[in-house]
This record gives C-alpha cells, structure tokens and sequence, in this order.
C-alpha cells in the first residue's frame, strides 16, 4: 500500500467530513439502529433534503449513487439513490425477494470513509416501496442497481454494508471505486 496515496486518501476524506459535517459514520449507534415508517409527506420531504445533499457529494467527488436518512442522522424509512443524472426517492422500502443468484463487488459507503470491502448480494431482488405520489410500486431489479438498492435498503434495518463483508477484504480504498466492477460467483 503506497502511504502517499493512504495520505491523500485521508486528505481527501478529511475535506469530505468537513463539507458535510451531518454524515454519521462507522461507529455511530444510528446506523446500527433499524429506522422508523414514515408518511409519504414526511418520507418526500427527507427524500428531498437528502437528493440534495447526495447531488452534492457527488458533485464534490465524482461518485454516490444512494443516500439512506439514517446516514445523516435521521432515523426514518427513507433512502434516494442518484442514476442517470435522477434522484429516485425511495418510502418505506422493503426487499420482499432475493434471488439465489449472487455477485460480489467492492462497494464504498458514504459512511464508511475510505475504507471498503467485497461484498456479496443477490443478483435480482424484488423491492417494494412508496413513491413521491404516495402510490405503492413493486419492481425486480438486478445487477448493479440490484446491489445500490440492497445496501441502502440494509442500512434502513440497521446493517452498515461492511457488518457481512467477505473475510480478509476490508481495506483502504487506494483506487479509483469507478473502475469496480461486478463480479458474478
């Protein structure tokens, strides 16, 4: 591992924590405590505050693709994720299948820092959720939309993505998370 680039790695981070000082990171009870229902009221109104704070991110540092309301701070029912330029909110969501099928990916967190890890999910899952309207949707997702939609789902239930990451594969995050890529097994 090259200090120099652990260096501006940490550099990096440190500008990041500064920049969004409402992120809860590994360590804070909040992320290992499952989340609360909401109405779709407040469920859009968190939904909206946390599409823009992920926009944000994303912005600053080229990548961040989910935001659950747990990671900064608010124990509610409600994640956004960032595909194709969209904010997708996500109320009350719950993944009500899982295939046997599944892949790993080295998947960063926003609250985890640097810091990463094989992680192994299922292929295609089936989630269920309440949209900006307040309709009821139910979609099959799969590959790398099925893996975003899992870890921010996980951490609504109080499970931090690096709590089941394959043995001896955490690690600092010495290269571009860009370039990953998803691995079927």
């Amino acid at each position: 591992m090259s200090s120099v680039k652990l260096l501006t790695r940490l550099e990096f981070f440190s500008q990041i924590a500064k920049t969004f000082p409402e992120f809860s990171y590994l360590g804070d009870p909040i992320l290992h405590t499952p989340t609360n229902p909401v109405s779709v009221d407040e469920g859009r109104e968190i939904g909206q505050k946390l599409g823009k704070i992920l926009i944000k991110y994303h912005q600053l540092v080229g990548y961040g693709r989910g935001l659950a309301a747990n990671q900064i701070s608010i124990p509610k029912s409600v994640f956004v994720t960032f595909l194709d330029d969209q904010i997708q909110t996500y109320i009350n969501p719950k993944i009500i299948k899982f295939s046997q099928d599944q892949c790993l990916y080295r998947e960063l967190c926003l609250s985890s820092g640097i810091i990463w890890a094989d992680i192994k999910r299922s292929a295609t899952i089936t989630l269920q959720w309440t949209d900006n309207t307040g309709q009821p949707q139910k979609e099959e997702f799969t590959g790398p939309q099925a893996r975003l939609l899992q870890h921010e789902a996980e951490h609504l239930i109080g499970i931090h993505s690096l709590d089941h990451a394959e043995p001896g594969t955490i690690e600092f995050c010495l290269s571009d998370p860009l370039l990953e890529k998803l691995r079927l097994i």
